[in-house]
């Protein structure tokens, strides 16, 4: 009697993944993502804008906030009109010496209607934090 096909054979062994470590520079890159919709979901534009260098920018289509207090007023509105960010996910992060990169994506809830899009972020290490030197947001075309 002979075996069904599939009993006869045997798995394959799974290969071995392995993932470097983290640096410190590279985790606290990644923690600013973590922070950012924390403290935007909690209602707080104040610590959001305390993830900004002082000189820092906002882009998006509908803005251009230059500066911590610009960008502050900005996330202010955001969180008013019942902004909710639903994840920001990190793709990739690139940190050499004070000047680091991250891109993503992201989703958000505004006003009952959900959007997706893109994000890149620069930062810049003052003082030794890394602080979001710049910040733009794309919004990918929605599905109507």
């Amino acid at each position: 009697m002979a075996l069904p096909l599939a009993a006869q054979q045997t798995a394959a062994p799974k290969p071995e993944v392995h993932e470097r470590q983290m640096s410190a520079d590279e985790a606290a890159i990644w923690q600013i993502s973590e922070d950012w919709v924390r403290f935007y979901n909690a209602g707080d534009a104040a610590k959001v804008a305390a993830l900004y260098t002082e000189d820092g920018y906002y882009l998006s289509a509908h803005i251009l906030a230059h500066g911590r207090q610009a960008i502050e007023a900005y996330w202010e509105r955001g969180i008013k009109a019942g902004g909710h960010i639903d994840f920001v996910k990190p793709l990739t992060v690139y940190q050499s010496r004070d000047l680091a990169y991250c891109a993503g994506t992201y989703q958000a809830t505004n006003a009952g209607v959900t959007v997706d899009g893109r994000i890149l972020i620069v930062l810049r290490k003052v003082n030794g934090k890394w602080l979001m030197a710049a910040h733009e947001t794309v919004v990918r075309d929605q599905p109507l």
